[in-house]
């Protein structure tokens, strides 16, 4: 994982006008259905952040195309949903993550339009089935639109937010350049493992 994102630091601080589309093909593909599940956008989106407090990439046009990219994915997912009905459940790529899917159904169940916000953080890389399990349960189309579009913003704003005051942070500091590298590098480990933590307590919680 820490060779990927020194691999995508380095690509996007490299070529900074490709950043914002790079970062909104990562959003939009973890937002998919079944594809986001093998997408770590989480600790991506952390160190984008880093990046962009640090003054090697531009904040608006990440900011600007990680929402188009999220609301994206989960449009297509939506519509996804809408299309396949129940028989989505069906298909081969779903059998293999019943019980996940059962968690995203019951969740929706219960917290409707609220869920495709809050649950970009309590279901973890199963985020991306919310907007299938709307589509299959026939959410109206403003309704979606409204709470899909509050979801990417509020999930790509608070998630690069801590990110974003580190890299401030080390770029205030006095070191010099080859310090800095090295301390980015060391905050970017350090947020997987933080991550992976949370993930996994989630998903202890859900399992009882």
């Amino acid at each position: 994982m820490n060779g990927l994102l020194q691999l995508l630091s380095d690509f996007m601080t490299d070529h900074r006008w490709l950043a914002g589309p790079a970062f909104g093909l990562i959003a939009f593909g973890e937002s998919l259905a079944v594809i986001g599940v093998f997408i770590p956008a989480t600790p991506i989106l952390f160190m984008v952040g880093v990046l962009m407090g640090s003054g090697r990439v531009d904040a608006a046009p990440v900011v600007l195309f990680g929402i188009a990219g999220a609301s994206a994915g989960y449009f297509l997912s939506w519509r996804a949903g809408e299309r396949l009905g129940h028989h989505a459940w069906r298909l081969s790529a779903m059998t293999r993550h019943r019980r996940s899917i059962a968690r995203a159904r019951l969740f929706f169940r219960r917290w409707g339009g609220v869920s495709l916000v809050a649950g970009r953080y309590v279901l973890g890389p199963f985020q991306s089935m919310l907007p299938l399990v709307a589509g299959v349960a026939r959410m109206d189309a403003p309704r979606f639109y409204c709470w899909n579009i509050m979801s990417a913003v509020v999930w790509v704003g608070l998630v690069l937010t801590p990110g974003f005051a580190l890299g401030r942070g080390i770029e205030a500091a006095i070191f010099e350049k080859a310090w800095q590298d090295q301390i980015v590098a060391g905050l970017m480990a350090i947020s997987v493992c933080m991550i992976f933590v949370g993930l996994v307590a989630a998903g202890t919680r859900w399992s009882h």
